[in-house]
């Protein structure tokens, strides 16, 4: 929902106010770039859009009408000449890098196509925010830092070859833009924001990449994912609830009464991975990242009954999981921070 103008200033001046955003902030940012890459999900809209985002990465209709109070882009951007002869990306060969210098101040530039996708990633000086839109009114934001491209939000579009696209760019410090899509969630939320807020130094770059999309990358886009089937819980007794950090070790769940037939659910956020459930002399390895805000559900039959269950979450950054046993967990949260948060839900069927 848009938020008003007042709403908005109150927001960023307050976020403005307590100056640079915590580590755990950050950091928090850069895991969810990482997680994004590695999940490339998909969304089917004006010929299909693909986004790793960040603190959070979306693709929205602006449907805000932008009438004449919109802020027109002020910055051209200057066009890296070096960048036709760089590496290509999913497939994709260089098409154009454009160069911003300022933070809080709206830039454009143009691009034609060369194959059936645009792929397009950032460069930048510091932790920021960049939001791009592309006629008619496709917008999404991922977040951009010091690192390599290729570790900052990406985003790859389905086009026509030949046809121009114009984007509007602009990009914001992170302890600007960083609350979620419910603050700047369409170029409209921006041009309140940028009304009341001045540009400031700050080095970023767009990487336009065209062409034809690696199938790895990209099948999604013509095969959008369908969602893990999500079995009920609401007419079931809750035999357990239990929450806890991403850290790879090894927790006892007691049951309230033995169960035999169970239907139990794992969600994890905000980084959480892997979940590792052990019950009833069986392990089950879980990829609870991949459905983050629905988590996963599935039965598990127990003969003879148990009253408690065991489970170990992983962060992503723990990488693979094959062995289960506490050694090998113990193994892969070798010089890995704990990160994210885990909910397990048992019921009795």
């Amino acid at each position: 929902m848009a938020h008003e103008l007042k709403d908005l200033t109150e927001v960023m001046e307050a976020e403005s106010a307590r100056g640079v955003p915590s580590p755990d902030l950050l950091d928090g940012v850069r895991r969810r770039v990482r997680r994004g890459n590695r999940l490339r999900a998909a969304a089917a809209a004006f010929g299909a859009v693909l986004v790793a985002g960040t603190a959070f990465g979306i693709v929205q209709q602006d449907g805000n009408a932008r009438g004449r109070d919109a802020l027109a882009p002020t910055m051209a951007g200057v066009v890296n000449p070096d960048f036709p002869g760089s590496a290509g990306r999913d497939g994709m060969l260089p098409l154009k890098e454009v160069r911003f210098s300022k933070l809080r101040a709206k830039g454009w530039f143009t691009v034609t196509p060369t194959g059936p996708f645009i792929g397009t990633a950032l460069r930048c000086s510091g932790d920021f925010m960049v939001y791009k839109e592309r006629k008619p009114g496709l917008f999404d934001g991922g977040g951009c830092d010091k690192g390599t491209p290729g570790d900052n939000a990406t985003s790859v579009f389905k086009v026509t070859p030949g046809v121009p696209i114009t984007f509007e760019v602009v990009a914001v410090p992170l302890k600007d833009g960083g609350q979620g899509p419910s603050t700047l969630g369409s170029m409209t939320d921006i041009d309140r924001y940028l009304a009341g807020h001045g540009p400031m130094p700050g080095e970023w770059s767009v990487l336009v990449y065209s062409g034809q999309c690696d199938p790895d990358t990209c099948t999604m886009l013509t095969r959008p994912p369908t969602q893990p089937k999500q079995l009920p819980v609401a007419e079931l007794k809750r035999l357990a609830r239990v929450t806890g950090t991403a850290d790879g070790s090894s927790r006892t769940v007691p049951l309230k009464e033995p169960g035999k037939s169970t239907r139990m659910r794992v969600t994890c956020v905000d980084g959480a991975a892997v979940a590792v459930v052990r019950i009833g002399g069986r392990t089950k390895i879980v990829d609870c990242e991949s459905a983050e805000s629905t988590g996963i559900a599935w039965d598990q039959d127990v003969e003879g009954g148990t009253d408690a269950i065991e489970i170990a979450v992983l962060p992503a950054e723990a990488g693979k999981v094959h062995g289960t046993g506490d050694a090998a967990l113990a193994k892969l949260m070798k010089g890995v921070k704990p990160a994210g948060r885990w909910t397990l839900e048992v019921y009795a069927r």
